[in-house]
């Protein structure tokens, strides 16, 4: 019960009241996930840093230091006023409106402050801050906040004061009214028409401007001075990126009729039921007790009854085997006395027809000395009968 509450006690960070706690989590992961990605490009024996030709100049140098921390500003003062406006309104379309001009300032903010070039990020955040104030002061967001409408008007109007006031200490006068004839024309060209702040291009129409022979930044900057750059655009992303998935999560909660009231509610009928439950079980331990010994008495049975079964299963195949085996030695051993009495039987036949052959051999063999010895001896005395009896008759 205890942790079911641990849990709903989270779900209720979600809500705008407590949007602090979740936002600074975010923060604390969204700074986590960068560092991580620096560690990991610093480690990696691919990545290679070669020191450029010459720093930055000392007004680059101030303008991207002072345009980062007035972009942190920007999106801090436009986040308090959005939390007094809805906070001081019931109407669900202000506190809409609220989240959406913060969601806006907050990316536009951010992308106009990390231009690659010094200047270039300066004039496009004080852009950013004088087309802002020309749209909530008197263009089509001049009724986004109903009676406190004058609060954001008021906001828009000191950033955008405090801009020019920025940029008028960064270079000489001749190059602030440049500058300044710019953004003023540049915001009455192309005003914000709506609360997505879909803006055009600051670089474009200054690269117009300047002409296409004029460079619009010399060098990158030293390598301490690129790391700087990289660990402020870290630090901006990484305070502003959790903040505007927050907001953009009661954006589309809000879009689907979801409120943070009802989700209140919702989270206090949740604690009121967990409460009822923790407190019937601190009251009936008894209960609980039982419930738990018989859940254990079943599986205690039930493991016993499953060894005994697996132990006769495992008699059982035993002496199955065994049969097995002795059937299985008893033909073994009767084809094993076949086959040593047709061996037997086969041997005696063959000992009995060589013994005949070998008689029948030697009778043929003495026939034919006899018969040798017959022709070889006889053939002297025939001979000389022969001889004696030519003689015989010649005389």
């Amino acid at each position: 019960m205890g942790r079911l509450r641990q849990m709903s006690a989270g779900l209720q960070t979600w809500a705008p009241v407590s949007a602090g706690s979740a936002r600074a989590a975010f923060r604390v992961a969204g700074r986590s996930a960068l560092a991580a990605l620096l560690l990991s490009l610093a480690s990696c024996s691919l990545v290679t840093l070669k020191s450029p030709e010459k720093p930055l100049s000392a007004r680059d140098l101030n303008a991207r230091i002072l345009t980062h921390e007035f972009a942190a500003r920007f999106i801090f003062a436009v986040e308090h006023t959005a939390d007094e406006i809805a906070a001081g309104t019931e109407d669900p379309r202000i506190q809409l409106n609220t989240l959406r001009w913060k969601i806006a300032v907050a990316s536009s903010s951010d992308r106009a402050a990390s231009q690659m070039a010094p200047l270039l990020g300066l004039l496009d955040t004080w852009a950013l801050a004088v087309q802002m104030r020309e749209y909530l002061g008197g263009g089509p967001g001049s009724s986004l906040f109903g009676p406190q409408q004058p609060s954001a008007v008021k906001v828009a109007t000191d950033l955008a004061s405090e801009a020019e006031d920025m940029a008028r200490t960064i270079g000489p006068p001749e190059e602030f009214q440049r500058e300044l004839r710019f953004v003023h024309g540049y915001a009455v060209a192309h005003p914000i028409q709506s609360l997505d702040f879909a803006r055009a291009s600051v670089v474009d129409l200054w690269a117009q401007e300047a002409g296409t022979t004029t460079k619009l930044i010399d060098t990158l900057g030293t390598v301490p001075e690129a790391m700087a750059q990289a660990g402020d655009l870290m630090r901006m992303y990484g305070d502003t990126v959790p903040s505007q998935m927050l907001w953009r999560a009661q954006l589309a909660a809000q879009k689907s009729g979801v409120s943070s009231k009802d989700v209140q509610a919702a989270l206090k009928r949740l604690d009121e039921r967990l409460a009822r439950l923790s407190a019937m079980a601190d009251a009936t331990p008894d209960l609980v007790n039982g419930v738990v010994r018989d859940v254990r008495q079943r599986v205690d049975s039930s493991w016993v009854q499953m060894l005994d079964t697996v132990r006769s299963e495992r008699i059982a195949l035993a002496a199955a085997v065994s049969k097995e085996r002795e059937a299985a030695m008893k033909d073994v051993d009767a084809e094993r006395q076949a086959l040593a009495a047709d061996a037997a039987r086969i041997s005696s036949q063959m000992i009995s027809d060589t013994g005949a052959e070998v008689r029948r051999l030697v009778r043929e063999a003495l026939s034919l000395i006899i018969v040798l010895a017959i022709v070889i001896l006889g053939l002297p005395f025939m001979a000389g009968y022969l001889v004696g009896r030519a003689r015989r008759g010649n005389t």
